[in-house]
């Protein structure tokens, strides 16, 4: 009897011992579960913040400043402290460099001192969809020419270019009408004409 009553026990013992490891067992999972949730909800607080606020300006602009132009623009949308950020002339300036280099022709608003460098990019850009050429545009830049092989050989004789003696001759294009040439050019203002030159600007205009 004394043997079955102590067999009873360990039983009820080793069934206790299990009921326990069970609850235990449970417990862990769902705190398991907890954590997984909250690092859950921590990661999209993280994510929806805003990367400004997290990375900070200084961070930001160097961010920026590697972006094509394009992206750039599109960040000046997001709200106002990223506008004031994408607005900077630190990020613009190189910008305007790489949209200027090579170029005969850069609009001279674009280069009015003072001017945010964004406004410089925007001007710059609205100005090369033009399909005309301005007086402005004739009159601001030194022309280089030489002789075509057509012209008499006295011409040709006196052209730098086909003497191979020096530059290329230039001609300067003003708005009243005339044009000038650089000191000690012996063929100014035969080379296009006196007729063509007014035409031209009218043209311009």
């Amino acid at each position: 009897m004394e043997l079955q009553e102590m067999e009873e026990k360990l039983l009820n013992g080793d069934v206790l011992l299990e009921v326990k490891k069970k609850k235990k067992q449970k417990r862990r999972k769902k705190k398991r579960k907890r954590e997984k949730r909250t690092e859950k909800i921590e990661e999209e607080v993280e994510l929806s913040q805003d990367p400004l606020e997290v990375l900070g300006r200084d961070i930001m602009l160097i961010i920026l400043k590697n972006l094509d132009a394009r992206s750039v623009a599109l960040s000046l949308l997001v709200s106002r402290a990223w506008h004031g950020v994408a607005s900077s002339d630190s990020i613009w300036s190189s910008k305007c460099e790489e949209l200027w280099l090579g170029k005969a022709h850069v609009p001279h608003l674009a280069l009015v001192q003072g001017l945010p460098k964004l406004a410089a990019y925007s001007l710059s850009i609205m100005d090369g969809k033009r399909t005309h050429i301005t007086k402005e545009d004739l009159c601001d830049h030194a022309w280089e020419f030489h002789f075509n092989k057509v012209v008499p050989e006295y011409w040709r004789n006196l052209d730098p270019y086909w003497k191979g003696t020096s530059p290329l001759m230039h001609r300067y294009f003003h708005t009243d009408g005339s044009q000038t040439a650089d000191p000690g050019d012996k063929e100014t203002g035969l080379e296009l004409g006196n007729v063509q030159r007014p035409l031209l600007l009218l043209q311009c205009s």
